[in-house]
């Protein structure tokens, strides 16, 4: 009975920090459930345990698994899907940071090529164009930089 309460009690604590995040809550807690169980969880165990519905574990479990903090396991003589965490926390974070700054890199990137392109169509004066050549080569030289550190984030996530 001491195990429920343990993996329950992290549970909400991991779902409690994800909500703290941004994040789901409940997918915390599906982690937290995951990374304090020995043995693989099926989606009818998560819903039990947590107390929420089918379709919410579900649908979290999918992020989850998007995430890489999850993975689909095979358990012998079971229909059912159950799942266990990946415990490599450290990979988990920087495979979310990676994605989320890439789109968000190539956003910006984006957009600024879209400014200098104002700035060659729209501007009169050289003096404003070059203020405005300035600023965007700046920008881009801070975007260049932040493309190197994703790609090293990338290289270290790997290698481990």
């Amino acid at each position: 009975m001491k195990e429920k309460n343990i993996q329950t009690e992290f549970a909400n604590a991991a779902g409690m920090l994800a909500s703290r995040l941004s994040l789901s809550p409940i997918a915390g807690q599906i982690y937290g459930l995951l990374y304090m169980s020995p043995e693989p969880v099926s989606l009818n165990e998560m819903v039990k345990k947590l107390n929420i519905s089918k379709g919410s574990a579900s649908i979290n479990v999918r992020t989850l698994e998007s995430w890489g903090a999850v993975k689909k396991v095979w358990v012998d003589n079971s229909r059912k899907d159950y799942y266990e965490a990946n415990t490599d926390t450290l990979d988990i974070v920087f495979r979310k940071l990676r994605d989320g700054l890439d789109r968000r890199l190539k956003d910006l990137g984006n957009e600024l090529s879209g400014i200098q392109q104002s700035v060659r169509e729209k501007t009169n004066s050289s003096e404003e164009k070059n203020f405005y050549a300035e600023r965007l080569k700046n920008a881009k030289d801070m975007y260049n930089k932040a493309m190197q550190l994703l790609d090293l984030l990338s290289g270290s996530a790997e290698a481990d």
